[in-house]
């Protein structure tokens, strides 16, 4: 299974790290990959948490460096601008994990944009909000 993950860069609450790891620990098999975006806060954190839990880690990095984690990983895909590299994220997961900093879905986010990206392409998505709820959403119908 492919995993993908997207968060906020000022990183999760504790209530939001418990489900993370939970989640993770639950999800994790032997052949499962792992895909993130090399950012500080959510990013880092999913990943230490993805590592302990057995994943291979594919990084997904920005092509502005300023706000890397430069996280160690098996493998690397080339760095791209922050909206095509989430869309590559959604595009090799099965399924998308996200981290919000907010409750309510967010027009100028980049953690939002990335759901209405799964969400579009008719990926399983499990939103972590910041209160601890976890929302999952199955595809939708094509129409």
């Amino acid at each position: 299974m492919s995993i993908g993950f997207t968060g906020t860069q000022i990183g999760m609450t504790d209530i939001q790290k418990r489900r993370m790891k939970k989640a993770l620990d639950k999800l994790s098999q032997n052949q499962d990959v792992f895909h993130h975006g090399d950012c500080i806060g959510a990013d880092s954190e999913a990943h230490s948490m993805a590592v302990d839990s057995g994943f291979s880690i594919i990084l997904h990095p920005p092509s502005i460096s300023a706000k890397r984690a430069f996280c160690k990983a098996d493998e690397k895909r080339i760095p791209m601008d922050y909206l095509q590299r989430n869309l590559e994220i959604v595009k090799e997961s099965d399924i998308l994990l996200a981290a919000p900093k907010e409750r309510d879905e967010q027009l100028r986010s980049g953690t939002w944009s990335t759901i209405r990206k799964a969400r579009k392409l008719g990926k399983k998505i499990a939103i972590f909000l910041p209160d601890g709820e976890v929302v999952y959403e199955k595809p939708r119908d094509k129409e």
